[in-house]
């Protein structure tokens, strides 16, 4: 397909990771503004247990440390 589009297969992957991050970026940032929204809600007393609870009940399927990750990132930008 490369050869037909006239492009090198680095160029195309390179493309394709690009379209997949900025895909990423977006449902993270929703994800850390909902951890936000949930750590303000119940005054900063969740802990990852809880979150992953909240989180995974708002169908946003994540584990005990992609929780802990998001809490970490979202407790240093109220700082």
């Amino acid at each position: 397909m490369c050869q037909l589009l006239g492009v090198s297969r680095s160029v195309y992957y390179d493309y394709e990771h690009r379209q997949r991050s900025q895909t990423d970026d977006l449902c993270h940032k929703k994800l850390l503004a909902t951890v936000r929204e949930i750590a303000q809600s119940c005054h900063y007393t969740y802990g990852h247990r809880r979150m992953k609870k909240a989180l995974n009940a708002l169908g946003y399927p994540v584990g005990c440390w992609k929780t802990r990750s998001l809490m970490r990132e979202a407790e240093a930008q109220v700082r």
